[in-house]
């Protein structure tokens, strides 16, 4: 496939100064490959809309764990994520052991000051910066000014299991918040298996 950008234009942007078009296709050309060779990491980000901003800064994850589904065993839990997960990589160190389960049943308690009136999420799961699965959860109605606890069970690909040497550090999950289909905001956890 030839490139839209071709040698012969771009020599044709070098001699002619005056066209600003070709100065733009080259920034756009550069953009674009430094965007392609980017690390592919996930993305924290914020909403712009200012109602889905006051969701964002009402909204905390108070904790959060995970259970072998089978038997109820705690295997892990987090701390309180207030703002913190909107502003950088958040880590968490899970153990190893919670590949061998079938299914975790994992348990969110959220505070959030404003009202949703179709709370979700919407999570990839990268590995190297690439998703390799997709997962669809959904909430609905938030009461403003409550609390509130999610139980969700994720069952594990047996046959497709990588080790946790393999895993580490190399997993991030990307959490989308939604109400409806307004974006709220993005948060990026990077999962290390101890």
């Amino acid at each position: 496939m030839e490139s839209k950008y071709a040698d012969d234009d771009d020599n044709d942007c070098k001699a002619s100064a005056k066209n600003s078009d070709c100065d733009s296709e080259e920034e756009a050309d550069r953009e674009f490959k430094a965007a392609m060779n980017a690390p592919k990491t996930g993305e924290i980000l914020v909403s712009q809309d200012p109602v889905c901003v006051e969701i964002a800064e009402g909204f905390t994850i108070n904790w959060m764990n995970m259970r072998d589904a089978n038997n109820g065993e705690i295997m892990w839990e987090s701390g309180k994520w207030g703002q913190k997960m909107w502003e950088r990589e958040l880590k968490a160190r899970i153990p190893a052991e919670i590949l061998q389960c079938r299914a975790v049943s994992r348990e969110i308690n959220f505070s959030s000051v404003q009202k949703m009136e179709n709370f979700r999420l919407e999570q990839r799961i990268l590995f190297q910066g690439e998703c390799i699965e997709e997962w669809l959860f959904d909430f609905g109605f938030v009461i403003p000014g409550s609390t509130n606890s999610w139980q969700q069970i994720i069952e594990g690909a047996e046959d497709e299991m990588m080790t946790a040497a393999d895993l580490t550090g190399n997993v991030a999950i990307e959490t989308a918040f939604y109400d409806g289909e307004n974006f709220i905001a993005k948060c990026l956890v990077r999962v290390f298996y101890v």
